[in-house]
């Protein structure tokens, strides 16, 4: 289990240890639809700590703002391990934007992937949500032949050491001298 730290800024030596975050306290404190959802899903969260201090009378908007910062910096950091990171595929030239933002696409890929419900999602710690968003996004991609080539060249875009094996694969030579991928 991961656990974040953090120091309230309008008091002097609290320091509040708290356990992972959900999906739902990732969303209400880094991206809130309304400003009183990140206030009460910060105050929420940080009242998670694991000394029982109840902070909800000592939140201040430096506090909402600060916490925003550092936890995004801690999962950043967290999601720096290659288990928690979803392939990035690159949109085709064709694909046609959609006329409205959709925000919630990458918790129904987890919903129907892993055959939960949405609440049950929002339940989730953030790095047991990222394992499975993933996984969905693997095995949603890996179904069709264009989208494993999709996967091959997101695995080849993210590759920062060339693989010498390959390099010296007759098939990949082959293939690339007949124009194929």
């Amino acid at each position: 289990m991961h656990l974040f730290k953090y120091k309230l800024t309008g008091e002097k030596n609290v320091l509040l240890i708290l356990g992972e975050p959900t999906v739902r306290d990732c969303e209400g404190i880094l991206n809130p639809a309304t400003t009183s959802e990140l206030i009460d899903t910060a105050a929420e969260y940080l009242s998670k700590n694991t000394d029982g201090i109840d902070i909800r009378e000592r939140i201040t908007v430096s506090d909402m703002l600060f916490l925003r910062i550092a936890l995004a910096k801690w999962l950043a950091e967290l999601k720096q391990d290659e288990a928690y990171r979803a392939p990035h595929i690159l949109p085709d030239d064709d694909d046609t934007p959609l006329p409205y933002a959709c925000r919630t696409t990458h918790i129904k890929a987890v919903a129907e992937y892993a055959r939960m419900s949405f609440p049950e999602v929002f339940a989730l710690p953030i790095t047991e949500f990222w394992k499975l968003f993933r996984d969905a996004v693997i095995w949603n991609y890996s179904r069709t032949k264009e989208g494993i080539d999709k996967l091959e060249h997101a695995k080849n875009m993210s590759q920062t050491e060339p693989d010498r094996g390959r390099m010296c694969d007759d098939t990949v030579i082959a293939r690339r001298s007949r124009g194929d991928k």
